[in-house]
Formats: C-alpha cells, sequence, structure tokens
C-alpha cells in the first residue's frame, strides 16, 4: 500500500518552507508528493522545484486555473499509490505523521478513510485542538467539518469515484467534499496518532479572517452541501444545513452587520440561535438538536 501527499501552493515563496521542511523530517517518507503550482506569480514555483531537485518521489505540477480545489484535482490526476492525503501550503506534520497513518491504516484493515484530529494556531499564538468525533459522522461533519483537508486519508479511487474536489467553490470546499464522501457510505475508522497535525493560521488565508467579506460565497457552499445530500439521499440532515445558515447568520450579526442575516433567519428558532451565537454562544450542536425549523 502507497501514500501519496498532494500540496496546492499559490504565492507563497517563503510560508511553503516549513510545510515542506516537515514533509523532509517524515521517519516514514510518503510513496509520492505531488506540488501543484497554482498560478503564482512570485518565486513560488522556483521554491517547488529546489525542493524537488534530487528526489525522485516528489513531482512539481502547475494548475492554470485559479482555486484550492482545481489545484487538489490537479495533483490527484498525478496520484498513482492507493491512498491520498491533501495538505495545505501553511500547515506542518508531525515527524511521525506518515509512519503511523500507514500503521494505523494497516491495523485498520484498511478502510476507505482514515480519519484523525488537528491543532489549529491562531495569530496570537493561542491554539484550538479539532479532534476527531465518532458516532453520527454526517451529523458531526455538518457541525465540525471532521473531514476538513488536513484532517483524513482517503482511497484514491474512492475520492474519484465521489466525484473529486468540488471546483468553483472559493469557500468550504471540504466541508461540501466531506459530505460528497460520507454520502456513499464509507468505511470510515479513527487513526490513532501520537501527534496531531498543526494548522498555522495566516492573514491571506483562502477563507480569509471574518465571513463578512465573503458574504454570498459561504450561502453558496452550504447550498451545494445541501444539493450533495439530496443527491446523495440525506435528507434528513437538511434541517442541520438550516441551522448551519442561522450560525452564518450569527456570524454576520456578531461582525456588526445584521443586513447580511435577515434572509438567513426566517423562523423563530433560526432567529434564536443567530442571535444566540452573535452574544458568544457556542455548542450549537448541543445546545439546539435537529428538529424541523
Amino acid at each position: 500500500m502507497g501514500i501519496a501527499v498532494v500540496i496546492p501552493v499559490r504565492n507563497r515563496e517563503r510560508l511553503v518552507e516549513p510545510t515542506l521542511e516537515s514533509l523532509a523530517a517524515q521517519t516514514r517518507r510518503p510513496d509520492r508528493i505531488i506540488l501543484v503550482d497554482n498560478g503564482s506569480t512570485d518565486s513560488t514555483l522556483q521554491t517547488l522545484r529546489r525542493f524537488a531537485e534530487g528526489k525522485p518521489h516528489v513531482r512539481v505540477v502547475s494548475e492554470p486555473r485559479p482555486g484550492a480545489a482545481e489545484a487538489r484535482n490537479c495533483g490527484l490526476d498525478a496520484v498513482r499509490e492507493d491512498y491520498v492525503m491533501f495538505f495545505d501550503s501553511d500547515d506542518l506534520m508531525p515527524p511521525r505523521h506518515i509512519e503511523e497513518v500507514m500503521a494505523e491504516l494497516q491495523r485498520n484493515d484498511f478502510p476507505d478513510i482514515g480519519a484523525f484530529g488537528m491543532v489549529r494556531r491562531g495569530l496570537d499564538g493561542s491554539t484550538v485542538h479539532k479532534p476527531f468525533r465518532g458516532g453520527d459522522l454526517m451529523y458531526q461533519h455538518l457541525f465540525h467539518c471532521i473531514l476538513s483537508t488536513q484532517c483524513y486519508v482517503v482511497r484514491t479511487e474512492f475520492i474519484r469515484r465521489a466525484g473529486r474536489w468540488p471546483e468553483m467553490t472559493p469557500v468550504w470546499d471540504d466541508f461540501i467534499l466531506g459530505v460528497r464522501l460520507l454520502c456513499r457510505n464509507p468505511r470510515l475508522c479513527e487513526l490513532k496518532l501520537s501527534e496531531p497535525v498543526q494548522i498555522i493560521a495566516q492573514t491571506d488565508s483562502i477563507t480569509g479572517l471574518d465571513f463578512s467579506s465573503k458574504a454570498g460565497l459561504w450561502e453558496q457552499a452550504l447550498d451545494s452541501v445541501a444539493r450533495e445530500l439530496r443527491s446523495g439521499h440525506a435528507e434528513k440532515y437538511l434541517p442541520l444545513v438550516d441551522c448551519r445558515r442561522a450560525i452564518l447568520a450569527g456570524e454576520y450579526r456578531r461582525e456588526g452587520h445584521p443586513d447580511l442575516a435577515k434572509k438567513l433567519t426566517p423562523t423563530l428558532k433560526s432567529r434564536l440561535i443567530a442571535r444566540y451565537v452573535a452574544l458568544g454562544g457556542r455548542g450549537v450542536a448541543t445546545l439546539f438538536p435537529l428538529l424541523p425549523f
């Protein structure tokens, strides 16, 4: 069994270097590393090529179409290994990550998806631990995005059959893809790893640092999630998408844009959720169980 790591990169000539160093420091190197330059206008491509020099298992490819999903699909096309893991250009792998992932896949009889947790480092140096959450996997993903980009490894043919990354989606493409994968009822196992991957927040991240500046895009992503649930015969989870819309409305309110929230809160329950979130409330998944809106 082999594993490939796909990393899309755009205009991160310096930021990508720690990520590449964490890959080079692996106790069990990936069978293939695919670095996708996504139309960089700085010297990112040269940085990637320097890293690839003398490393036959590293391949640099280019995807001129803008978009992380487009770049990841370009990398996916180059994968020949049984499993693929997607990483971002500001993520860090602990040294034994690939070694432990492969051992855990074998221990679990090679599932379709192996999932694990992560740690996110904020701009202020704070850390937020995001563990894997089991149980009703679709429920957990819709509330907690348990299949975010850096938190799983997947059989290459499984993700290809599922439809690959959703292109033309500037935000939450991993959220949409996770729903797409779970609608196919994968055999998913939690992988027990000694250290989580680290996600380092950046001021120029794709998703940004607020919600209001990309108003409309989040709504489009939630509409895509709803379509995936309908096509995957998982309509029972649609109320959770409405709940996510109410949470988004609360974020808009918290950022001082109540006008953006109005169309997302047509019911009393949705307005209560939005107000709760706007006031700093957390744990909506626990406080507002799955009920019709």
